[in-house]
């Protein structure tokens, strides 16, 4: 009985190794390289190919195209707070003038504006407004980061710039 269990023990420890070799036999002996960054030289330097596409870009356009982006979206928020600061006024029975001055903020962005009535004759009436807002923003971008000395230096662009809204019409009431 004991000759046969060491018969046993024999066989299985040659079918392991057999397996084991078969396998490293199947496993090559170097693996084939990734290409993390597909290298696009059509167009010149810095360009690459996005992963999975055949689509051709520059990791600079890519930045220009998420600061145009956010400015677009400030400009557009200091706009929109721009119409609402601009609130016309009324004019109550006897009056000949009317004057007001608003303050409204969208999206983080803030704006004051004037607006003011004036009676020329009877139900004739003379409107304008005026009004300024605040466009400021800040962008960082990780796309493209720089090793320096003093450590990772991302790319930044920051702006404030004063936009103006104005309006004028006439009013005729009966």
């Amino acid at each position: 009985m004991w000759t046969s269990i060491k018969a046993t023990r024999s066989i299985i420890a040659a079918a392991a190794a057999a397996v084991l070799l078969a396998g490293m036999a199947a496993t090559p002996s170097q693996a084939q390289p990734v290409e993390y960054v597909r290298i696009c030289s059509i167009y010149g330097a810095a360009f690459f190919y996005i992963p999975g596409t055949d689509t051709c870009v520059n990791a600079r356009q890519i930045v220009d195209n998420q600061f145009a982006i956010a400015r677009a979206n400030t400009r557009a928020a200091t706009g929109t707070a721009m119409a609402a600061s601009l609130v016309a006024p009324w004019l109550p029975t006897g009056t000949n003038f009317a004057v007001s001055s608003h303050w409204a903020g969208f999206d983080g962005q803030h704006a004051a504006g004037v607006h003011g009535l004036m009676r020329i004759s009877g139900n004739f009436v003379f409107s304008a407004g005026f009004a300024a807002g605040l466009d400021r923003g800040k962008l960082n971008t990780f796309t493209e980061r720089t090793q320096t000395a003093q450590g990772t230096s991302t790319p930044a662009e920051s702006w404030s710039d004063i936009r103006m809204l104005s309006r004028a019409g006439f009013m005729y009431a009966w």
